[in-house]
């Protein structure tokens, strides 16, 4: 489950394999807007939970590490502010990537979820 109570609605969609399926294709179309391919099963079947969490974990590395040129644009497309991710970054937490990881997939998340229910 996402790691934000402020929205139990979105919290419960995303409990559904066909949200965090949609979720996926979001994440694979912005990602892919400025380089980054997943692997074609990405976008073929939802995956768990976790898993979900760790691929994306290794998509921001991978950008962060090898495609620094394009960090920025993708945290302004992904709509995730720089300052969130240095503040994470440079703090002292082992699990930041992880944290950092739920806010990228909760703001995808929020685009599906408001597709759906204003569309």
């Amino acid at each position: 489950m996402l790691p934000e109570k402020n929205n139990s609605e979105l919290e419960a969609r995303f409990d559904h394999e066909q949200f965090r399926f949609k979720t996926q294709l979001q994440l694979a179309k912005d990602f892919g807007v400025h380089g980054f391919e997943f692997a074609p099963e990405f976008s073929e079947n939802a995956y768990s939970i976790e898993r979900l969490v760790d691929k994306v974990a290794e998509a921001l590395m991978y950008m962060i590490e090898k495609q620094a040129s394009s960090w920025h644009p993708l945290l302004y497309t992904m709509d995730v502010s720089e300052q969130t991710y240095l503040q994470l970054a440079t703090s002292n937490k082992s699990n930041w990537m992880e944290e950092f990881t739920w806010i990228v997939i909760r703001r995808e998340a929020l685009k599906v979820f408001f597709r759906e229910k204003y569309s």
